[in-house]
Formats: structure tokens, sequence, C-alpha cells
């Protein structure tokens, strides 16, 4: 997985997962103070990052990143 977010190059890992293909990263980013969720898929090379909102559960966010994508594509 890749270890930078789009706001940060050195975020802090916290938490970590992988389902099926796909690596699912939770990350801080100490400069800004900012977290996002960050997913890649080794099968099909997809990889997107979902910053965490203050309205956001940052652990519900990271464990149903998919869900949370479709909903704010939905909204956009």
């Amino acid at each position: 997985m890749t270890r930078r977010l789009t706001f940060d190059a050195n975020p802090k890992l916290l938490a970590i997962r992988r389902g099926g293909t796909a690596e699912i990263g939770l990350f801080w980013s100490r400069r800004t103070g900012r977290a996002a969720v960050a997913v890649e898929d080794a099968a099909t090379g997809e990889r997107f990052e979902l910053p965490v909102s203050p309205e956001d559960d940052a652990l519900e966010l990271y464990n149903h990143p998919y869900a949370y994508a479709a909903r704010r594509a939905e909204n956009a």
C-alpha cells in the first residue's frame, strides 16, 4: 500500500487490513491533523482516498470504505 495521502506525503498509519485483494489503511497526518482512509486493490490497480470529515466516524469509514465511496459519489 502506498503510504502517502494527497494532503501529506508522510502520514502515520493507524490501522491496516486486507479484504480479498484490497488493502485498506487508516491514516492520520501529524502535520495537518486530518485523517483519511486509503484503499488499494491489487487485482484491479484501483486506488482511492476518502478524507475523514468531522461528522464522520473514522472507524466506520475504515470498516466500510466502499459504501462511503458510493454514497459520496451519489452526492457529488
